[in-house]
């Protein structure tokens, strides 16, 4: 987005005349912004984010408008790739306006209309802009030197990550709600299991003392049982050796009938060949048959015409053995299989005749509401049992999900697409102030720094030194910002040139103004003290007049 204009009146300290900032369209300005501690330098920034987002970051409502005059009002204009935007925003009473391209904003059937603005028109959100709009330098100062941590959060909010980590601490808390209950189903699956194995030790102690009249009989159906079984599990193994003797045979018998075919074709093509020397005929070349060479070939294979009836006669007989054992196994396999059929006949038979047994030893005992408890116990422990997988299931993908969303899931995915940028960046700005060693930042945003071949620790760096490199580290992130929002047209610095002597001050300001230019930022230099003012292009004064503040615009030629 791109800001062109922003009035307001009634806001915070400022009273009720109208003060109104304009933006130009095709260039950027470096705008000195003077002021005394709340007199409202910041409240630019603040009516800004109010007037596009309609809240103000840990500001109530009721506190926004100026204490005497009530009545708050603001109105911005903006250009959003090819939509003119105006929106105009009052409280006390309340007003919301919103024209694009001149045409009143006709929210019937849509969705709300800042929804519709921030997701459709700006494309920007609130938690990104928010943060990104003011950057104060005290927040840099120690860039070097600070945790890893504390740089991570500042890259969180600049980049939008900060939506990440709330989504990460709301399934955290998701997951601590989920662990509770988890932990009470347990407890109560405990109980119910105790209460099952308590009832079933009652129960089982009745049946003990229950009539035993039929305990005899019951005893021999069990060794009949396992006789019966005994039996069984012998003819399942001749069963299984007949089975394997049928397939051993079964191959035998193909190779047995292979070697039969072999031998009946081998001796129908020496007759062939034999009919073709009745002919005088040789049977290879067709030739005559008057040389030794021919008739030796036509005597040998005579002879093993002679022999091959033999052979063939002793592979059909091994054949039709073959056969015949395998015959006679498959009776053999059927008889044992029919004695095990009947043998798993009887087994059934005597185990339903103890079933018999068991339900009138029972049916003798009113156990009846025992089993009842038991049945009651065992379906709640089903139903709390599945109710712990399901809660289970989505604490374990509320894991999986709060891992992604962690430093090393999607975060860190997102740091080592800035990285580069950022510290190609920094190397860049490094040379053009001529520092004499090389900074840039690892994954984990540790700091390096290089001199002459060698890593050296930031904090035995010049006070000057750690000027300029911070300097440096913000002119690359105002660079990053601008690659991720092109049309992104407004910045504040607060508290830029503090602490920076007079030679320090010129050199920064001065790349300032041409990076910002180069860029197309509009950027707000906050300060308490006065600075040369021919490196900006406006001077922004603000002051309290009958305890309002007002701002005085100046152009520096």
């Amino acid at each position: 987005m791109k800001i062109k204009s922003i009035e307001f009146k009634n806001f915070a300290s400022y009273g009720n005349s109208i003060q109104k900032i304009e933006f130009e369209d095709d260039k950027a300005e470096l705008l000195l912004t003077l002021g005394k501690n709340g007199h409202g330098k910041t409240t630019i920034a603040n009516a800004i984010v109010y007037a596009l987002y309609g809240k103000v970051e840990g500001v109530k409502m009721a506190d926004l408008p100026n204490r005497i005059n009530k009545e708050l009002w603001v109105r911005i204009e903006l250009q959003c790739k090819t939509t003119t935007v105006e929106i105009e925003r009052g409280l006390m009473p309340n007003r919301f306006k919103v024209l694009l391209n001149g045409i009143e904003f006709d929210k019937a059937g849509k969705k709300s209309v800042q929804d519709y603005l921030e997701e459709e028109i700006f494309g920007i959100p609130y938690h990104v802009f928010k943060n990104i709009i003011i950057l104060s330098v005290n927040d840099f100062k120690s860039f070097l030197t600070m945790t890893n941590h504390d740089k991570r959060q500042i890259i969180d909010k600049m980049f939008g990550f900060s939506i990440l980590n709330d989504m990460q601490k709301q399934i955290k808390d998701e997951r601590r709600d989920l662990k509770i209950e988890l932990d009470s189903y347990e407890k109560e699956l405990s109980q119910l299991s105790e209460n099952i194995v308590s009832v079933n030790m009652k129960l089982n102690q009745l049946l003990a003392e229950a009539d035993t009249k039929n305990k005899e009989e019951i005893e021999s159906l069990k060794t009949s049982l396992k006789k019966y079984d005994s039996n069984r599990l012998k003819l399942e193994e001749a069963s299984t050796k007949v089975s394997d003797m049928i397939s051993s045979n079964s191959s035998d018998l193909q190779e047995k009938q292979s070697k039969y075919t072999s031998l009946k074709y081998e001796l129908v093509e020496l007759k062939k060949k034999l009919a073709l020397y009745e002919t005088d005929k040789c049977p290879t070349c067709e030739g005559e048959l008057t040389s030794s060479f021919h008739q030796e070939r036509k005597k040998e294979i005579e002879s093993k015409a002679e022999s091959l009836p033999s052979d063939i006669s002793k592979a059909e007989t091994k054949v039709n053995d073959i056969k015949s054992n395998i015959s006679d196994l498959r009776i053999k396999d059927k008889a044992i299989n029919d004695k095990v059929s009947t043998i798993n006949t009887n087994i059934r038979n005597l185990k339903n005749e103890l079933v018999k047994i068991k339900d009138s030893l029972n049916s003798n005992n009113d156990f009846s509401h025992l089993k009842q408890i038991i049945e009651e116990f065992e379906i709640q422990e089903s139903s709390k049992s599945n109710l712990k997988d399901e809660t289970s299931g989505n604490y374990n993908f509320l894991e999986i999900i709060e891992e992604v969303l962690g430093e090393d899931g999607v975060k860190n995915l997102a740091i080592q697409t800035i990285l580069p940028g950022l510290n190609a960046n920094i190397a860049a700005m490094g040379q053009t102030m001529h520092l004499p060693f090389h900074i840039r930042f690892d994954e984990k945003f540790n700091c390096l720094i290089n001199h002459l071949g060698e890593e050296i620790n930031p904090l035995t760096l010049s006070t000057g030194e750690r000027k300029k490199a911070d300097f440096i580290i913000i002119i690359a992130i105002i660079k990053i910002l601008k690659l991720r929002f092109p049309q992104l047209n407004l910045l504040f610095l607060d508290e830029l040139l503090s602490s920076v002597d007079a030679d320090g001050v010129h050199n920064i300001l001065k790349i300032l103004s041409q990076v910002i230019k180069d860029s197309k930022i509009n950027t707000f230099v906050i300060n308490h003290t006065v600075l040369p003012h021919e490196l900006f292009d406006k001077k922004i004064q603000i002051y309290r007049e009958n305890g309002f503040s007002k701002l005085d615009i100046e152009v520096i030629e």
